[in-house]
């Protein structure tokens, strides 16, 4: 196979393993880079002038490499495959579990302007038991797509599924970039996004990107499925659209600030089919006043975001959204958290609001490679959801943002270190959230209709049945081929449930070879 020569205008990979030593070095204080929207292009990433920054032969090449550069195009093709399998050892259902998929990546370039990337994946597996229950409930394989039943066993079934991403790429000066394709974006600094994040499966888009003087702006329209109908049949799945902008400014050299908005609304209804709105393909504008324009009650939502590079190796990051908001509500909750007045009028249910805050710290104790970070989010109960299910901020059964939806509070803590092509992590996650009971909307399950609440005020974080989610674990893995994004893996880890009721513990190990086509999550 010939040597590949990296486009330009192609996507680094989303995986976090893959992107820690890229952050490590814009985190300098003379870098410039708008770092909270992702994937982002080797355009980009090729400024680094540290190798070492980043995985062996993944931004620089062999002489022989830099003289292909002269060609003006070139086509690669790559081998997908993952084999793994693991033990589950929960002690209600210990099973062995296994995923197996093979597929193709194809790579085409045309000089520094244009670019094509497609991949196409199939596979089945037998999951461990809590993705097993979230596939039952949502027919969705999450981070993935549609769940085909391969193997129909009551207690551990087989599912088959496709996996199907790509996009073209092309950028006519320094300033403008067009992509057009279906994948998986992630909008944020840290581990979690608020604003928009990768957990759901791939969906067609179209993303504009503008980078001028100290301001990158980006447009995303988009086309998902709305996967709630009773049938849970992929041919009643309804389309719904959605619309981002995110304007970001490096104020000063460590300061970077974000002002982010969105909305998603139906494609049809009962009285008119409505397909993508014009009004939402305007580039330039605030959806508010367009939204109470059209008399239309979308979902909409706005929000904020910030970076402070501090010292050499550390940074703080943060967002916050609002879903709706009410400043006379809002000072009713903290008089009443100040006071405890139970008497006035406090927790009004539309009070919808996440926060994000996090910290970074790169090459710990001086050691190169070593990382940490520690992050705090928090989101109301409701928020996300919508009157209308077909304009919940999700796709295919999946959340858009925050995988455990809304109604609860989040701590990850996570060190992992990097020696040459070896990478390990620790990883613990604590949750406390409010779970919904049969007949009863406390407001974390953003895929159903908050109409049916209970009452519109005296509603908090972590209503309902509450319970504690601890998950940690522990993960090796080797890098066999940057190109590919292939290693090898090991791990453990542990899930904990604790209910006023009950405590379950599900431990579960898991070794394989697999493709790393991104981020799939298991901690929620």
């Amino acid at each position: 196979m010939n040597s590949v020569v990296f486009s330009q205008q192609w996507n680094y990979t989303l995986s976090r393993d893959f992107l820690w030593g890229i952050d490590n070095y814009y985190n300098n204080k003379d870098e410039n880079s708008h770092t909270l929207v992702k994937p982002y292009r080797l355009q980009e990433t090729n400024l680094i002038k540290d190798s070492s920054a980043v995985f062996p032969r993944l931004l620089k090449g062999t002489k022989a490499e830099e003289k292909d550069k002269k060609a003006k195009g070139q086509i690669e093709i790559y081998p997908l495959l993952t084999a793994q399998t693991g033990y589950d050892m929960s002690s209600a259902n210990s099973h062995l579990t296994s995923d197996y998929a093979i597929g193709g990546n194809l790579l085409m370039y045309w000089k520094d302007k244009f670019a094509l990337n497609f991949k196409a994946m199939g596979g089945k597996g037998v999951f461990n038991s809590h993705n097993d229950s979230l596939i039952r409930n949502s027919r969705v394989i999450p981070g993935i797509g549609y769940a085909y039943v391969s193997k129909n066993d009551s207690l551990n079934p087989q599912y088959a599924y496709q996996y199907f991403s790509g996009y073209v790429s092309y950028s006519p000066n320094k300033i403008f970039n067009f992509q057009l394709g279906q994948d998986k974006h992630f909008w944020g600094d840290g581990y979690r996004s608020l604003f928009l994040s990768d957990v759901s499966a791939p969906y067609p888009y179209l993303k504009i990107t503008t980078n001028v003087w100290k301001l990158s702006y980006v447009n995303l329209f988009t086309v998902m499925r709305d996967a709630t109908n009773p049938s849970g049949f992929k041919k009643d799945w309804l389309y719904k659209y959605a619309t981002f902008h995110h304007l970001s400014w490096n104020a000063t050299k460590r300061i970077n600030i974000g002002l982010f908005e969105s909305i998603v609304w139906q494609g049809s209804d009962s009285n008119r089919h409505r397909g993508y709105d014009v009004n939402y393909l305007n580039p330039i504008m605030f959806f508010r006043p367009t939204e109470y324009s059209l008399g239309s009650s979308d979902n909409a939502f706005v929000g904020f975001n910030f970076k402070i590079k501090t010292f050499k190796k550390q940074q703080f990051y943060g967002q916050l959204l609002l879903d709706e908001f009410l400043l006379k509500e809002v000072k009713a909750d903290v008089e009443h958290a100040i006071t405890g007045d139970t008497t006035a009028k406090w927790g009004w249910w539309a009070n919808k609001q996440a926060y994000q805050i996090g910290f970074k710290s790169f090459d710990l104790f001086k050691i190169k490679h070593l990382n940490f970070q520690t992050e705090f989010n928090y989101v109301r109960p409701f928020t996300y959801a919508h009157g209308s299910v077909q304009q919940n901020y999700g796709h295919m059964n999946q959340p858009l943002a925050h995988p455990l939806g809304a109604n609860f509070m989040e701590s990850a803590t996570f060190l992992n270190y990097r020696h040459k092509r070896f990478f390990f992590e620790a990883k613990l996650m604590y949750a406390v959230y409010g779970d919904d009971s049969p007949g009863s909307d406390f407001g974390k399950n953003i895929f159903i209709s908050y109409v049916n609440r209970a009452g519109d005020y005296n509603h908090y974080t972590t209503q309902g049945f509450r319970t504690n989610l601890i998950t940690t674990s522990l993960r090796g893995a080797y890098i066999l081929d940057t190109r590919m994004n292939l290693k090898i893996e090991l791990g453990l880890a542990n899930r904990t449930i604790e209910t006023a009721i009950a405590t379950k513990q599900s431990p579960y190990v898991f070794i394989g070879i697999k493709t790393d086509l991104g981020n799939m999550y298991d901690d929620y």
